[in-house]
């Protein structure tokens, strides 16, 4: 008997392709809508599943949506021919009227019904209501790319984020340390971001200039980072990998490798520097994402003092992303700025801008180099995997 998966096809692709991984059925069946169609929701559903390893061929029946007669007709026309089928229904997706009008429809036909309660990580079947089954757990963890795939996005840059990953794991150390030392180092980093942030999009940069009255610590910045040093005189061959971490680069690489060590101890997956574009066309670029159960994370970071940002309003950039690719994501914002702060606490106006934005704030002084604390906490991740 061949087994047919009936999803509901939303603005959430994301329950859909964990029903369909969970069950591998023999077929598939979308119930959708215009405006689903035209934002390319099934398409998008059907590349991850293919990024996933399988391989279907369906064409989604468009119903109207509030009308619980039409989703009834056009369903009809389908199932003709197939009334043998064994289906599943995923109801988690669609409005309501499409939801009850698949439930009426398929239950003359003993179909099991499934049910995904977004954010959990399971399924539950909800009829027959006096004995429900109880929570089954889903076994498909996204990466972060199929995640952006599964939202119809576009991923710019996907060939160079395993190269990203491995630059900053081989800094880590560095980074690392100048989180640590951060105080003894700000002058330092001010000063070179502002000679080579200019730069920051050359393949190459020979830079040379003078750094007068050093102290122990920052003649040891020079020297771990590989600089010549003669008397103040400060010379090296800068890639542009090492231009982007001396102005600002090493802040997101520390709050990568920092999530990184959870990665298969509660992380599912981790990228940095990740580039996307929307179906309007307009790029924009992830500091730090990575997933835990499903669920999309987004790290922000903001280095050195942050003069012409005072006010926090990086923090709008959580928002834009919601609204301009259609991310359900939780955000971190890490920032060295002093500015944010009153009283040695985050300003109350910039605490519920935060708020709004579903972000938690990891400020100075001491806060950043407690990150993974924060990150551990807030996620119930293990802090004592190491």
């Amino acid at each position: 008997m061949k087994r047919i998966l009936v999803s509901l096809v939303s603005e959430q692709t994301i329950p859909n392709i964990l029903a369909i991984y969970h069950f591998k059925p023999d077929g598939l069946l979308f119930v959708s809508t215009k405006k689903m169609e035209d934002d390319g929701k099934t398409t998008a559903i059907l590349k991850t599943l293919e990024k996933l390893g399988f391989k279907y061929e369906s064409k989604p029946i468009i119903v109207q949506e509030d009308s619980i007669l039409d989703c009834h007709k056009q369903i009809n026309k389908w199932i003709e021919g197939k009334e043998d089928a064994e289906f599943i229904v995923n109801l988690t997706g669609g409005t309501k009227i499409m939801s009850i009008a698949a439930y009426e429809h398929f239950k003359d036909y003993s179909s099991k019904m499934v049910y995904i309660p977004i954010p959990k990580n399971e399924f539950i079947v909800p009829f027959p209501k006096k004995t429900p089954g109880l929570p089954t757990k889903l076994d498909l963890k996204l990466t972060v790319t199929q995640y952006m795939i599964a939202y119809g996005l576009k991923i710019i840059n996907e060939s160079k984020l395993k190269g990203y990953h491995e630059e900053a794991y081989k800094r880590k150390d560095l980074s690392e340390w100048i989180v640590k030392n951060y105080g003894d180092f700000k002058n330092t980093l001010s000063w070179l971001s502002d000679k080579l942030r200019p730069n920051r999009d050359k393949k190459e940069f020979y830079f040379e200039d003078t750094f007068q009255g050093m102290t122990q610590g920052e003649i040891q910045f020079f020297s771990r980072f590989g600089f010549k040093n003669e008397n103040g005189a400060i010379s090296k061959k800068l890639e542009r990998s090492e231009i982007i971490y001396l102005t600002g680069g090493w802040l997101e690489e520390f709050c990568f490798n920092t999530i990184l060590k959870w990665h298969c101890y509660g992380i599912d997956d981790v990228v940095i520097g990740l580039q996307l574009r929307n179906s309007q066309g307009r790029d924009n670029e992830f500091d730090v994402m990575f997933t835990k159960d499903n669920a999309l994370y987004f790290v922000e970071c903001k280095s050195l003092d942050q003069h012409e940002d005072k006010n926090a309003a990086a923090l709008y950039k959580v928002g834009a992303l919601q609204r301009e690719f259609g991310l359900r994501v939780e955000s971190f914002f890490v920032t060295t700025s002093p500015y944010i702060l009153k009283d040695g606490k985050v300003k109350e106006s910039v605490q519920a801008r935060a708020e709004q934005f579903k972000t938690t704030i990891i400020p100075p002084p001491l806060e950043i180099d407690k990150f993974g604390e924060v990150i551990a906490n807030k996620l119930n991740l293990n802090n004592n995997i190491y």
